[in-house]
């Protein structure tokens, strides 16, 4: 692994690569503000936008994987890091605008957010992602109530399937994510309505596996060399543990650390692994004593499933040896009669400069039997996969690239300003929709709703204010709890929370009284994600983004099952849940305890004042919890520190939602 680079300072690096993109491809443009790519002028004949994105180093994805066939814009964050929920937003409505302005012919400056094309998101399965893609696709929409929306989760990965420790989170994404953008793309472009491409997804993630291999990590450019091992901190390979088998996309160690005796071998053990994975797709009907396996294997075609060969070069790997690659890894399968209908090897999807690669294998036959088993009018086992594998796209980085060159030299600055321009005439109309849709009323009649209740706005700023100070109270102890189970920045984390909610009050970026409750909630969860970030800030983000839409509107409705309603919707984005470990451990007992005892109950005082009693018991029952997701999964173990699990303190996440609730209640009491 060369840790030398021309550019040797990330700063920059990544707009500068994305511009590179750009310029292949004269149907691309780019908003530089947000990283996000998209398609100038989409095809009048899709109804469905696709959205991809993830952290930079991956590249060509996925700005090159953008273009009529493939995906509609798509976002890139930092090297290794997840792209912000804002970021992914802008990307969603490029989409929609280029798709609207296409369609229509209309002034840009007349766009109606009620005439929007559908959107489907393409999610690889990393933490970051998901809750950041979620939160997006939760703004989206609160912010665009006649938008249709939804996801895909890409979990190709089956390394991890049969871990000694399985991850809750579950596999990973890995490069079958380009797979999926090209299958899905192409389906889009044939006019097909956001229900079917979704149902096709699914389909397809169901029967996608995947195995990385890394000779050693890769480098990221201006950090030091010592500090270039996996993301866990583990010490470089040494010269006698040549590979990792199972590695991921991101540094992380793999599921096994060692020597290989050939490279036969290798390959071999790589595709045992994806053979061994079990079905990930519904079985074919009679097929008794097949449904565990991953592929059906007969000694004629018509016992045989169909697959496609996806092999994925990580970075570092020099074409010769991912030829001879690909060529073992054909000879191998051909042993046990399985012939591709389809074969791929390309640098789809690296990490930065990593030697190592990928092996995918697509069931076709399982995605077609998947397809079967919808109902009558949806999609059936007629759809033709591998003529959507060869359809045409302009995304760049896939072979098969047409597109009309200009005959002048574009204008690179009107291109970008283009985005700006078409952003600006959406958003005053999609925040006006929003709030419409969230309060039944015109914005000027929304601050009637303190006028009308018992609940003042000294009230509700008093407790605002006696919740981040709280915070800040306790940044120490969390910063403490953190330094042994986690990274210590929890917090520093809150604590940015906090002094940015106050400075909002302070500016008068809050104002409480021209805000109705969804306002405020939406407020407050745009400003937590701007100056939290991370996990807890993705998440708290997504909680109040989603209390936005179920507070209630009328005066006289209730509060008590608000925020066990945003508590479910936060539960469609991450696995975590009571026992984990996580921030639910304080928030699942308080939600709970308001829905079920709140309605009907005349001592509101009583039940606040128990919800906050069991927020804080949740956050005190995780001392000596093993962690079973976030990052103290990796760094916190039973045995940091010295400490025993039973002598690990409290989760700082659940420490800091506690401490909030305290501090609320505390204020708004006026004690």
């Amino acid at each position: 692994m060369s840790n030398k680079h021309v550019f040797n300072s990330p700063q920059g690096l990544v707009l500068k690569s994305l511009r590179g993109a750009v310029a292949l491809n004269p149907g691309l443009r780019l908003h530089a503000p947000s990283k996000s790519v998209y398609v100038a002028r989409p095809s009048l004949h899709s109804r469905v936008a696709l959205v991809a994105g993830g952290g930079a180093g991956h590249e060509p994805a996925h700005a090159s994987y953008t273009g009529r066939g493939m995906l509609a814009s798509s976002v890139s964050g930092d090297i290794f890091a997840s792209p912000s929920a804002r970021q992914i937003l802008t990307a969603i409505e490029l989409a929609l605008l280029a798709g609207q302005h296409a369609h229509a012919q209309q002034d840009i400056g007349n766009l109606d957010p009620k005439n929007l094309k559908e959107v489907l998101l393409i999610i690889n399965n990393y933490t970051g992602d998901r809750l950041n893609f979620g939160l997006a696709l939760t703004r989206a929409r609160a912010l665009y109530p006649t938008l249709s929306i939804d996801a895909v989760v890409v979990a190709d990965d089956v390394s991890l399937l049969k871990a000694p420790t399985p991850s809750l989170v579950g596999p990973r994404g890995l490069a079958g994510n380009i797979l999926v953008c090209k299958v899905l793309g192409a389906y889009a472009e044939t006019g097909a309505p956001l229900a079917d491409v979704k149902k096709l997804g699914d389909a397809v993630v169901g029967s996608l596996a995947s195995v990385g291999v890394g000779l050693e990590h890769c480098h990221v450019p201006g950090r030091k060399v010592d500090a270039s091992a996996g993301s866990d901190g583990a010490d470089k390979a040494s010269a006698d543990e040549l590979c990792e088998v199972g590695m991921g996309l991101h540094n992380e160690p793999g599921v096994r650390k060692g020597t290989f005796s050939s490279a036969e071998g290798l390959v071999g053990e790589m595709l045992g692994m994806i053979l061994n994975s079990g079905s990930r797709g519904p079985a074919a009907a009679g097929a008794e004593g097949e449904s565990d396996a991953f592929l059906r294997i007969g000694k004629t075609p018509a016992d045989m499933d169909e697959v496609v060969l996806f092999v994925n070069n990580l970075g570092g790997m020099s074409k010769l040896e991912m030829g001879a690659l690909l060529e073992e890894a054909l000879l191998q399968l051909r042993v046990i009669n399985v012939h591709p209908r389809r074969i791929y090897a390309s640098s789809y999807m690296t990490s930065l400069n990593a030697p190592g690669f990928s092996l995918s294998l697509l069931n076709l036959s399982s995605v077609r039997r998947s397809l079967g088993q919808t109902p009558t009018g949806g999609l059936d086992e007629s759809i033709d996969l591998l003529a959507l594998l060869d359809a045409p796209t302009q995304a760049s980085a896939w072979s098969g690239v047409r597109s009309d060159w200009p005959e002048t030299a574009r204008d690179v600055e009107r291109e970008e300003a283009e985005a700006e321009h078409k952003l600006r005439s959406l958003r005053p109309s999609a925040d006006q929709a929003a709030g419409d849709a969230a309060t039944g009323a015109p914005s000027g009649q929304k601050a009637s709703y303190w006028r009308d209740t018992d609940i003042s706005v000294g009230m509700v700023e008093g407790g605002i204010r006696a919740a981040c100070t709280r915070v800040l109270e306790l940044e120490g102890e969390m910063t403490a709890y953190d330094t042994v189970v986690g990274d210590g920045d929890c917090g520093e984390t809150f604590a940015a929370g906090a002094k940015a909610v106050l400075k909002a009050l302070d500016d008068g970026d809050i104002d409480i009284k021209s805000l109705d409750p969804a306002g405020l909630m939406r407020k407050l969860g745009e400003i937590l994600e701007d100056s939290m970030g991370g996990t807890i800030g993705a998440l708290l983000a997504i909680f109040f983004t989603s209390m936005s839409t179920v507070v209630p509107s009328d005066p006289s409705g209730s509060w008590h099952d608000a925020p066990a309603r945003a508590l479910t919707a936060l539960s469609a984005h991450t696995p975590a849940r009571p026992g984990d470990r996580t921030i639910v451990d304080a928030l699942s007992p308080f939600c709970a305890y308001l829905s079920a005892e709140g309605p009907g109950k005349q001592d509101i005082t009583g039940t606040m004042t128990e919800a906050v009693r069991q927020a804080k018991e949740g956050a005190e029952s995780t001392k000596g919890m093993k962690a079973r997701l976030g990052r103290a999964v990796y760094v916190g173990g039973g045995e940091q520190g010295g400490q025993s699990e039973d002598g690990l303190p409290p989760d700082p996440g659940a420490w800091g939602v506690a401490a909030v609730l305290e501090g609320l209640w505390t204020g708004m009491k006026g004690t």
